[in-house]
């Protein structure tokens, strides 16, 4: 029997691997003071939670995640589509109740895990909850020989001409500071914001080290190329906050790094390389689906939804 209830202690053992950014170390990274509320389906014969989802709760809206690229619900493989159905109906319920006048949910890419994807996405929806952003997000499935054969001609080409060219790294202590001026510059460069700030950026490498690799492009002791490979889970590697410089752009440092670290995930048994979204708010970046295309990308959704559930 499955039971709707609340867990904020994390006390009973999911019956699954939680993505990092749903570990209770995650919603403990993102929460600093917020309140939050973690219910799951309890199976009361195994006593594991077969279903979970954490909100954090703020002015009277309810946020999963709080500040990560994404939150929502995790199940395992026994959960159909009733036992969502149940479990939302349940969690607005228990919202309404509380207070809350709207929920705002960002779900993971798609080709994460397609099955539970579409019975999130169609329970969400049949229950009353809204798209609110649709974003384009770009993967690529790693395979001994699938770079190169995946890769526009003209990337392939300078790829295959410079990528012995500079020093590619693993780095276990990073200079975080070089990196961060790296990133800034590059944004600068595209009247791109920056999402994070330096102290915060240290805080989130330093309290999660085991699951987050920075990879390192260099001519002689210049960086040039830079980007932090976060372990989503064990068969997936999420690409953050790539940067290059724009004095090496003839080479193409970024498809020199992408392909590295694709060797990488060779390397260490991860199966997809998610190199994140190429649009924001739904709006597309032409630019970025263009490049994360040329590198052989493929894209899936990644949505957000939102239900206001009470005036």
């Amino acid at each position: 029997m499955l039971q709707f209830k609340d867990d904020n202690s994390f006390s009973i053992p999911n019956s699954f691997r939680e993505f990092l950014f749903n570990s209770v170390e995650q919603i403990h990274f993102q929460s600093s003071g917020t309140p939050f509320n973690s219910f799951i389906l309890f199976d009361t014969e195994a006593s594991v939670a077969r279903l979970r989802m954490t909100l954090f709760t703020r002015e009277a809206e309810a946020y999963s995640p709080l500040r990560s690229p994404f939150g929502s619900l995790q199940f395992d493989d026994t959960i159909a589509v009733e036992d969502v159905t149940y479990f939302v109906r349940c969690l607005d319920n228990w919202l309404i109740a509380n207070g809350v006048q709207k929920v705002h949910v960002v779900s993971y890419p798609y080709c994460y895990n397609i099955r539970h994807s579409e019975i999130t996405t169609h329970c969400l929806l049949k229950n009353g909850y809204d798209i609110a952003e649709h974003d384009m997000n770009f993967h690529l499935h790693v395979s001994p020989d699938g770079f190169l054969k995946e890769l526009n001609p003209a990337a392939r080409r300078r790829f295959v001409k410079y990528q012995n060219t500079f020093r590619f790294s693993v780095e276990e202590s990073p200079d975080i500071e070089s990196i961060y001026r790296l990133v800034e510059e590059n944004r600068a460069v595209k009247g791109n914001p920056l999402s994070i700030s330096l102290e915060l950026l240290k805080i989130l490498y330093n309290s999660f080290k085991d699951s987050i690799k920075a990879f390192l492009l260099k001519d002689g002791d210049v960086l040039i190329g830079s980007a932090f490979g976060v372990q989503v889970s064990e068969k997936i590697l999420y690409y953050y906050l790539a940067a290059d410089s724009y004095a090496y752009k003839k080479y193409s440092p970024s498809t020199i790094l992408i392909g590295q670290i694709y060797n990488y995930c060779i390397q260490q048994g991860i199966e997809i390389f998610d190199l994140g979204i190429a649009t924001s708010k739904s709006i597309p970046n032409f630019g970025l689906i263009k490049f994360k295309q040329n590198m052989g990308g493929k894209v899936s959704l990644k949505l957000s939804f939102e239900k206001k559930l009470l005036g």
